[in-house]
């Protein structure tokens, strides 16, 4: 059924669909995988959809003006599919959820960024802050805690180690 119901904030097919138990990976609870008969965690069943294996069963609209694209999974199918694997197949994929990603080295960088006061309207140039930290990607990880994007303005910095 088209149309929008503004008293839920979504669109109509997605309000069935929120009836059928059909959601997004945000809003699926421990309890609605329980009620289909899911025994595993939540943590693996969204490490499940996010790899591929649980593919989303529906797309909505996102509310409001920006009309992005939100999958919608049915924890259903979920069931369905992990009871086809045999037991060696399972403990692989909670093999694979449970390994943490490797972090990347990081390189300690010295610097400074500058710090503002003042209004977002009328901002004021306080002074400059020096900082150590670890150069992980694109983001410095300032070692008194935060992190800047390195690739920022108004922050300068160099590796520690030239």
């Amino acid at each position: 059924m088209a149309g929008y119901s503004f008293i839920d904030g979504m669109s109509n097919n997605a309000v069935d669909a929120y009836n059928a138990g059909v959601k997004p990976l945000s809003k699926i609870t421990i309890t609605d995988l329980r009620a289909a008969g899911w025994a595993g965690t939540k943590k693996l069943a969204v490490a499940l959809a996010k790899d591929g294996f649980w593919p989303s069963s529906e797309w909505h609209h996102s509310g409001g003006t920006w009309y992005n694209r939100v999958d919608f999974y049915d924890p259903a199918l979920l069931v369905d599919a992990w009871s086809e694997l045999d037991a060696a197949e399972r403990t692989e994929k909670k093999a694979m959820v449970e390994k943490k990603p490797a972090q990347p080295e990081g390189r300690r960088v010295t610097g400074q960024y500058a710090t503002f006061g003042g209004s977002r309207r009328r901002p004021r140039f306080l002074g400059h802050v020096d900082f150590t930290g670890t150069l992980v990607g694109d983001w410095i990880e300032i070692d008194g805690g935060g992190r800047k994007k390195a690739a920022g303005n108004n922050i300068i910095w160099s590796y520690a180690d030239d």
